[in-house]
């Protein structure tokens, strides 16, 4: 394979400019799929391959860029992640990913950013006050994802999380329910707003509904204390702070050998994208677009300062209703 094929060779073979030839290999849209196809095709028959530290070296900075996540069994994580790390990529950078150990983003965690010297990071982690006041202080611009931070100059772009729990909780005071249990396995401010929204929901009924709550701090294993407390309690409708934790909780009704009915949703509707996931309700937004819109204005952010901060609109998913073996 010849390693020193340039796009000005490319370029000259195929009688265009280098810069068509740069956009092409990008995925550009502003490029004919007929001239990518073509550049591919000769890229590859010449042995193209692309340098990419030269090309930061020619820059003046590096193209990676950290991605933080605190869990490889969750699956909008690894949803998430996926298509950060292709939006990177087509956009002409590296996403580097990073797991952090916790609850928080601490600052043992971003060694990350300085070891692989990149000028951005996106967190799906919370970053803690010293880790903020650290990319703030290296002029490090650090975009959140799933999380609205308290400090301004972080940039963040969150689902409307507050509607999403509101939604859920009209679903239940309005429809035949008789009781409902919010479960969350997270102390982040994202769990706060779902559940406010949903009890505010609750609260202006045609009649106040009993609910109850496991937080994330009991002691002992929340999935259990909440399967119990359905099968104990008579309830009838489960609202979970994540897909994860919705999944988790009927596996352990299942388990507990529960037999009944219980309507539970979650949040984040990973069952759209990993369809090896049975349906489960759920709360749902845009995410290509929320993941194209933060890598697009976290690159552009390095050379105008631009900051982001976004809300996107939440809508229910109603799936076919779980029943339980009577």
């Amino acid at each position: 394979m010849n390693q020193h094929v340039s796009m000005k060779d490319i370029a000259a073979q195929l009688n265009i400019t280098v810069d068509a030839v740069s956009k092409a290999l990008r995925d550009s849209p502003a490029i004919s799929e007929a001239t990518k196809a073509k550049v591919r095709a000769k890229a590859k028959e010449l042995g193209y391959v692309k340098n990419i530290l030269a090309a930061s070296v020619k820059s003046g900075r590096s193209k990676n860029v950290a991605i933080f996540i605190n869990d490889l069994y969750n699956p909008y994580f690894s949803i998430m992640s996926n298509k950060i790390l292709k939006e990177l990529d087509a956009q002409g950078y590296v996403g580097i990913l990073s797991l952090s150990n916790g609850y928080y983003l601490e600052e043992k965690d971003t060694m990350t950013v300085f070891a692989n010297k990149c000028p951005l990071a996106i967190s799906l982690v919370e970053p803690s006050k010293d880790v903020v006041n650290l990319f703030v202080s290296n002029k490090i611009p650090l975009f959140l994802i799933g999380i609205k931070p308290k400090e301004e100059e972080i940039n963040y772009a969150i689902t409307d999380d507050f509607d999403g729990g509101y939604k859920v909780g009209k679903y239940f005071a309005l429809n035949s329910f008789k009781k409902a249990i919010f479960v969350t396995n997270s102390p982040s401010e994202t769990s706060t707003r779902r559940y406010s929204g949903f009890i505010k929901a609750i609260s202006e009924g045609p009649e106040i509904k009993p609910y109850s709550f496991v937080p994330y701090d009991i002691k002992g294993d929340i999935i259990k204390t909440a399967a119990r407390s359905i099968q104990n309690e008579n309830i009838d409708f489960a609202f979970c702070y994540s897909d994860y934790v919705g999944y988790a909780l009927r596996t352990e009704l299942h388990k507990q050998h529960f037999k009944g009915k219980v309507t539970i949703f979650g949040y984040d509707n990973t069952s759209e994208f990993m369809t090896c996931f049975d349906s489960l309700n759920s709360v749902a937004t845009d995410v290509n677009a929320l993941v194209k819109d933060v890598v697009t204005n976290a690159i552009k952010s390095l050379d105008d300062g631009r900051m982001m901060k976004k809300t996107y609109p939440v809508q229910l998913v109603l799936q076919t209703e779980w029943i339980f073996s009577q």
